[in-house]
Order: structure tokens, then sequence, then C-alpha cells
């Protein structure tokens, strides 16, 4: 299995994302997940992440839920990944230059003099990667998703959000009305 500099919920949070920025009206955690057929308890706690970073606006209550803090073009994946996964490095360097054998317990000044070429190599890597994760926004994706995805798609996705806002709405104003799925 291969290991992530990001994990799930950096993928989550850009995908979900991708959704509101085709919405005008607040999506819920919950229909958000249940679209993407993701753990909800995760989700919401991702989406805690994204409101105090202020990427995410959200409103309670029966029609609320979560739309973007402003356009689109205002916010750079880099800085989606740092609310979600703060403090990820690339490489995190241990030292390891002084452990040589030979050293036995003395290691000698020059083995350990200036910054370790790995670690300022990989420190380089990490600037010229966020550098290219700030220049590609929410906005940018969701471009190259509509020129991928069939326009029937965008269509039946912006239904299938209705559907189920109707649905609460509905289940709100009637006590007694609980279509399946839906809960109060």
């Amino acid at each position: 299995m291969t290991s992530a500099l990001y994990g799930a919920g950096a993928e989550y949070a850009l995908h979900s994302l991708l959704i509101l920025a085709s919405r005008k009206e607040p999506v819920s955690v919950r229909d958000l997940a249940r679209y993407q057929k993701l753990p909800e308890r995760f989700l919401a706690k991702i989406f805690s992440r994204l409101k105090a970073s202020r990427i995410v606006l959200g409103t309670e209550g029966i029609s609320g839920g979560f739309t973007l803090a402003r356009p689109a073009e205002h916010i750079p994946v880099l800085e989606v990944l740092e609310a979600v996964d703060p403090e990820r490095a690339l490489f995190a360097c241990a030292e390891i230059r002084q452990n040589c054998a030979l050293f036995e317990e003395r290691t000698p000044g020059w083995a350990i003099a200036g910054s370790c070429r790995i670690h300022a190599f990989m420190q380089e890597a990490e600037r010229k990667l966020k550098e290219v994760l700030a220049s590609k926004t929410i906005a940018d994706l969701a471009c190259e998703l509509s020129c991928k995805t069939p326009k029937t798609f965008a269509d039946e996705t912006a239904e299938w959000f209705q559907t189920q806002r109707r649905a609460r709405r509905g289940a709100q104003s009637d006590p007694d009305h609980n279509p399946k799925g839906v809960q109060s």
C-alpha cells in the first residue's frame, strides 16, 4: 500500500468544495456525505476545519449548510490542504548523518557542519510543490471537472441536491412526513 502526503481528508475536502462551488444555496454535510458515499462524521470534522480557516461559511437550520466563504477563484488548493492537514511536511530530517558507525561516540564537526544536503533538497522540493498547489484554485479544478463531465451530470447533481433540500423542508413543515432516508 502506498503512503500519501495528504490523506483522505484532503480528497474529501476538495471534492466537497467542488460541489459547493457549483451551488448557490447552502449544502449540508449530511447531503455531501450521502452524495459522495463518505463517512458523515469525518466529513463534519473536515468542515469544522474549513470553517475555522474561513474557507466555508456555515448556516444553521433545516435549510442551512455550508457555502464557500469567497469566490472559488480566490481559494487556492494549498489553503484547503493546510486547513485540513495542518503542519504536513514532505520530509522530516532525523539528522542521521551524525550516526555513522565510524564516528563511534565522537561525530566530527565536518560531518554535521551546515545544513543536511538531503534536508535542503527536500525543503526545496516542498517549496516547489507548495507553489504548484498555491497556483491552482478551486475554480480551476471546477473548470477542469466541467470540461470532463457531460452537462447532464451537472444537471442531475443539481437536481439531487434540490431533492434532498426539498425533502428536509417538507419534513419540517409536516412532522408526520418522514421520507425514507431523511432524518429529522
